[in-house]
């Protein structure tokens, strides 16, 4: 393969293991290090991770190599996922707040993410996509106001956005907490990055979480942001939507949609 070969010439040393093939990426351990090989929907992820892992070495795992051109990143071992730990809910209040510093951080870089093609889902973009949407799908129609109205109320400003920072994407190695897999990134309301995290966190652990981990993401936003966080959820949910018909994975799609259309129109 020629991707191994190329992580063996920047130093990848090891037996080669296959860890997932799936339409946006492969993903390789060889010996302690990771090849991630972006297909081109998500080939963006591989100068996100660069800089990312640049301006926050506290908290994303070092890049051993990169090219950004064949969409390949060589990553160093990040440690083992907190969804290992006997007791995720400490690790998740540790790591939410380094997450939030992170995207408030990332403010300042926004034109240069979308300049190198992270996805554009800021919310005074969203309106315009979900009218597509509504053209299509006439449930949703009825909601264009209202879905107007809860993108106008959000007023932080556009950062990196993972949309996919569930506990498997959340790694702890020599006491610090790393944050990996940024291929699902977009530039968004910050806040909607929780909805992922708490449908985890609800699905595989105890929804009575959720308070605390709501409480230790906005700690760094300031006070007063619970109503904001709540709209950036229900927008989040149609975010979700244009993230599968990027990609192009049906199944996900019509699911999410479902959710969209059980949780957010209904309600």
């Amino acid at each position: 393969m020629e991707a191994v070969e190329w992580a063996r010439t920047h130093g990848a040393d090891g037996e080669v293991e296959p860890i997932s093939d799936l339409p946006w990426a492969r993903v390789t351990r060889i010996g302690d290090l990771w090849l991630k090989e972006c297909r081109p929907v998500q080939a963006y992820e591989v100068l996100l991770t660069v800089a990312l892992a640049w301006r926050w070495q506290d908290r994303v795992p070092p890049v051993r190599a990169a090219d950004p051109l064949r969409g390949w990143l060589l990553l160093a071992d990040a440690g083992s996922p907190i969804a290992s730990f006997g007791d995720a809910l400490d690790a998740w209040l540790s790591a939410l707040p380094l997450y939030a510093e992170l995207q408030q951080g990332e403010t300042a870089h926004v034109s240069v993410h979308l300049a190198s093609g992270v996805p554009d889902l800021r919310s005074e973009t969203l309106p315009a996509r979900y009218a597509v949407w509504a053209e299509r799908e006439p449930r949703l129609a009825p909601f264009a106001p209202r879905f107007a109205e809860l993108c106008a109320s959000l007023t932080r400003p556009p950062t990196v956005q993972h949309d996919d920072l569930h506990e498997s994407n959340v790694y702890a190695r020599d006491g610090r907490l790393l944050f990996l897999d940024w291929g699902d990134s977009c530039i968004a309301h910050p806040f909607a990055t929780m909805l992922i995290t708490f449908r985890y966190v609800a699905h595989f652990h105890d929804a009575s979480w959720l308070p605390l981990l709501r409480a230790a993401y906005l700690e760094p936003w300031g006070k007063g942001l619970d109503e904001e966080l709540d709209a950036a959820l229900r927008v989040a949910a149609f975010v979700r939507l244009l993230q599968w018909e990027r990609i192009g994975d049906t199944e996900p799609l019509e699911r999410n949609l479902r959710t969209f259309l059980e949780t957010v129109v209904a309600a």
